[in-house]
């Protein structure tokens, strides 16, 4: 993936469609958001991802202004790439845990079921 000008987002699942440079479409569902050292960057989970396999390795893509648009696009600087990693496993270890049950009790509360 180098750049996604028609990245679609589906706002009720979170998902996202994102093109390679080759056409194919992949889904990604997403994670978290975050700015480091003035850009921003995204985590994301392959959308097919079975929490039962085990832990699922997240992708990092920035976001980058092309033709005046938002895109995301991949990092290639493998340096860029580590310190974006470490920054969302860093917020990620400081997010409080869920369980199942307080989850499907937030669920109830937003009216999904």
């Amino acid at each position: 993936m180098n750049e996604n000008e028609n990245a679609f987002v589906d706002s009720e699942e979170g998902i996202l469609e994102l093109e390679d440079e080759d056409g194919n479409v992949e889904r990604f569902e997403f994670v978290d958001r975050a700015e480091l050292n003035g850009t921003v960057y995204y985590a994301l989970i392959p959308a097919d991802y079975n929490e039962e396999d085990g832990n699922a390795e997240f992708v990092v893509l920035k976001e980058e202004i092309v033709d005046g648009e938002e895109v995301l696009a991949t990092v290639d600087d493998d340096d860029e790439y580590n310190a974006a990693g470490e920054m969302f496993l860093k917020r990620f270890s400081e997010m409080p845990e869920l369980d199942m049950d307080e989850i499907e009790e937030l669920e109830k509360l937003d009216g999904v079921e």
